[in-house]
């Protein structure tokens, strides 16, 4: 008897879990991820260069900008085996201003398009740029934000606290995803940002108080690295962060040191690419920047079939089946 009972156990052991094995065997990894940012309805070339354009002009030419855009992103996907198989970044800028019509513009862009099979990051235009002059655009960026990862991720730098009539969400707002074997971070502003504001209704106040990223990032970059992830780092500003050398210091050894394949950010200076000046942020980890919907440009990576390397395309004029650069760099 007591054998047979042993048996049982050796059985229930061995095929009762099967089905999570298979659950772990099955998780896609991707071959394929797209890296994109500024949408920044409403904006176009005139906006940004600070040409003159009616706020009608300077609409009209940012929907058609954003339309061409992903769908050219939604085409790729499709080709390149469907939304589940390829991942999709936004590096922030959804909005030029953070308000309540551009936000419900873009978001319905992105669920026509995509089928609200993507993530994305916040930029200065989304919550920096509005906390002195509209808080409630900031606020309802980080809402937003709040709404569609808080609780729906395995790692989000937020928390609320309540005192009186005051509610508080606090963190950095930084959150972790995995793809398989490949960890995607969103740092969004750049990971040393920090603010604090506030909304107020008739019986209560909300307060936000963002906070640098840091600290949460090493301890999410140090469990990655224990799970042999491969290792892509997203955030919105890439240079000229204001802050103290030693922080930017400890950003670059963190990111050296639990081996950060490569970071994707938004566009500076209107570059699109592999960022090839000297790199005192970065170090040794290369950094891609992947434009706008105004200049028409955006990224896709692919990984080899032996997860050594991956080569990230530059895609100009929205033409994904021509690159018109490519970049090889090493897994870590």
């Amino acid at each position: 008897m007591k054998l047979l009972n042993h048996l049982q156990l050796v059985s229930l052991l061995l095929f009762g879990s099967l089905p999570a094995l298979y659950a772990v065997a099955a998780e896609p990894s991707p071959t394929h991820l797209v890296f994109a940012s500024d949408p920044k309805f409403p904006s176009g070339e005139k906006s940004d260069n600070h040409e003159e354009e009616s706020a009608a002009d300077t609409e009209t030419r940012s929907r058609w900008l954003i339309d061409v855009q992903y769908s050219s992103i939604a085409d790729f996907r499709t080709q390149s085996g469907g939304a589940a198989a390829v991942p999709v970044m936004i590096n922030g800028n959804l909005t030029a201003f953070g308000r309540d019509s551009e936000r419900s513009y873009i978001k319905a862009v992105l669920q026509n398009k995509l089928g609200n099979v993507y993530d994305y990051g916040l930029g200065n235009h989304d919550y920096d740029f509005n906390v002195a002059n509209c808080a409630s655009c900031a606020a309802g960026s980080v809402d937003d934000l709040k709404d569609r990862y808080w609780g729906k991720v395995p790692n989000m730098d937020l928390a609320t606290r309540a005192s009186g009539l005051t509610k508080t969400w606090y963190g950095s707002l930084a959150y972790s995803k995995d793809f398989g074997d490949v960890h995607l971070i969103q740092l969004h502003n750049e990971p040393t940002y920090a603010v604090n504001f506030s909304t107020q209704s008739f019986i209560s106040t909300t307060a936000y108080e963002i906070t640098p990223s840091l600290d949460w990032l090493e301890r999410d970059l140090q469990r990655a690295r224990s799970q042999g992830k491969i290792i892509l780092l997203n955030l919105h500003q890439p240079l000229s962060w204001p802050v103290k050398e030693s922080e930017i210091m400890r950003f670059k050894k963190m990111i050296e040191d639990y081996g950060v394949t490569a970071v994707f950010s938004a566009n500076a200076h209107k570059q699109t690419g592999m960022y090839e000046g000297s790199n005192y942020i970065y170090g040794d980890i290369p950094l891609f920047m992947s434009g706008s919907a105004t200049l028409q440009s955006w990224l896709y990576a692919s990984i080899s079939a032996d997860r050594q390397q991956m080569t990230v395309n530059v895609i100009s004029a929205n033409d994904w089946r021509n690159p018109v650069a490519t970049h090889t760099i090493p897994v870590k």
